[in-house]
């Protein structure tokens, strides 16, 4: 590598195009947004407002001595300060118009033109002794991007050397062929990862619990978690890789999958730090100790849920139900007395935010039991209510009897049914279901899928809820007097 401060080196200008910006002129003619800094800091306060943009009168007037810094609006920066993220950045990034960097830290800098979230990749605290021979110490790289960003370009000095920045490769700021921000947290985790290799004698069974997280909590397919586990062993120099290659096709077929429990045991930390590496990927696992022993909730019937709750009995892990209503499952201390009494399971202690938080999504998430019946709903149980009241108020096919005595009457020919309301209220009186008027009415609209009908009958109101396409058994009806037709106003309500 020659030295990149002159930018007449030919190893460096071989790859880059004459048109690569390097002075001001040139980024403003992008129409790019660019501060002033002295050692890495802007010198004007304003330069993240939406407003901020400096004239190329203006930089040549006041600004000609400063660093040239980029904001980031719609580029995004890939900063890399650990060197071993380099090894994966061409097992997963494919495509990059533009990269750049220094002579202390080259090919550090990948650039694209596009919008991604900020984020910084860095070991936790707990991992300390694993990164601390690094000289940027657990930083491994961050994704850049947006107005509260900005990267020092090309030709300006770096901030924190006595060397200049320098283009490695410009064909253009291009737009990612794929999922940059998918591909980029690849290359992190893996450093991570790396960094973290199990030992002689822990290293398949590392790479085996690396599989087991990503096949239980990714939609990555077999293929994809191969490749994965592969690359780490292969850039963690490990002598049996070959090995390592199909981890993700055998634990897809493995009963028992390792996991996070696993490698923060071979790593020696805790699981939540464990689970804060592999969030970058996106995987969800709970980091308490609480919250990972609920395993599912599963929905049994209307207010009924099995919960699925791990615990060790004589140190073999086993997986319990509990049965709990839904006021129980919202309520921290009500839920810990339900598990211990029913079944006899010992829960760690959860902060409050984190039960929140691990409940709702349990919640969300929920399967509807293969036992669900019918009959443990309570719109099962409204609908069974209206039907015995049906049967024993007598249904007449006379439209009379509903305007003189509030009848239940079915229309034969046109395959509908009318209630008097005040009638079934009654009736769930006497059988002492009483429901207040208004959720009386609420469940005939959403269970019966009745609506009100006003009209008269002999000049007399006669109001009515009618149930369209209900057919009552013919056999139970009542035929009396002659059909008289009432005149109906319909107003649904």
């Amino acid at each position: 590598m020659g030295d990149w401060s002159r930018p007449q080196d030919k190893k460096v200008m071989d790859k880059v195009d004459s048109q690569a910006p390097n002075t001001f002129k040139d980024w403003i003619n992008l129409d790019k947004v660019i501060i002033p800094c002295l050692k890495g800091t802007p010198i004007v306060k304003s330069w993240s407002d939406a407003s901020f943009k400096i004239s190329e009168q203006e930089w040549a007037q006041k600004y000609s001595h400063c660093e040239i810094a980029l904001r980031l609006d719609d580029d995004v920066d890939f900063d890399i300060d650990n060197d071993l993220v380099k090894r994966f950045i061409g097992k997963y990034i494919v495509s990059c118009g533009a990269i750049s960097g220094r002579p202390t830290n080259p090919t550090s800098h990948y650039w694209w033109r596009g919008k991604l979230d900020f984020k910084q990749f860095a070991l936790p605290k707990e991992l300390e002794s694993h990164y601390k021979h690094f000289p940027h110490g657990g930083t491994l790289c961050e994704i850049r991007n947006g107005p509260t960003c900005y990267t020092i370009v090309p030709k300006s000095k770096h901030s924190k050397a006595n060397e200049y920045v320098a283009w490695e490769k410009f064909t253009g700021m291009n737009q990612y062929p794929g999922d940059l921000n998918k591909d980029l947290r690849k290359v992190a985790l893996s450093t991570a990862l790396s960094i973290l290799y199990g030992g002689q004698g822990k290293r398949d069974q590392y790479c085996t619990a690396i599989a087991g997280v990503l096949s239980t909590h990714t939609d990555w397919s077999e293929k994809d978690i191969n490749e994965f586990v592969y690359n780490i062993a292969v850039e963690s120099n490990d002598e049996e890789a070959e090995k390592r290659k199909s981890k993700g096709t055998s634990v897809k077929k493995a009963q028992r999958k390792l996991g996070i429990p696993t490698l923060a045991e071979i790593v020696g930390c805790s699981q939540k730090t464990i689970a804060e590496l592999f969030r970058w990927v996106g995987v969800n696992h709970e980091t308490t100790e609480g919250a990972a022993a609920v395993t599912q909730i599963i929905e049994y019937g209307s207010d009924r849920y099995f919960v699925k709750v791990k615990t060790k009995v004589n140190g073999i892990l086993q997986e319990k139900e509990v049965q709990i209503d839904g006021p129980t499952l919202m309520n921290q201390k009500a839920f810990y007395d339900a598990v211990i009494s029913k079944a006899q399971v010992w829960l760690p202690k959860m902060k409050p935010v984190e039960f929140e938080k691990t409940m709702k999504r349990k919640f969300e998430e929920r399967e509807k039991s293969k036992l669900y019946v019918a009959e443990a709903d309570e719109s099962y149980r409204f609908k069974k209510l209206f039907r015995q009241y049906l049967l024993e108020e007598t249904v007449y096919e006379d439209k009379s009897k509903l305007a003189s005595h509030g009848s239940p009457f079915q229309n034969v020919e046109k395959n509908y049914l009318e209630f008097s309301l005040n009638g079934f209220e009654d009736f769930l009186e006497r059988k002492r279901a009483f429901k207040n008027r208004t959720d009386l009415v609420i469940d005939c609209q959403k269970i019966l899928k009745a609506r009100r009908i006003n009209g008269k009958h002999d000049g007399r109101s006669c109001v009515s809820w009618r149930i369209d396409n209900f057919r009552y058994d013919e056999r139970d009806l009542i035929l009396e007097g002659e059909t008289e037709e009432v005149k109906e106003i319909t107003n649904d309500s």
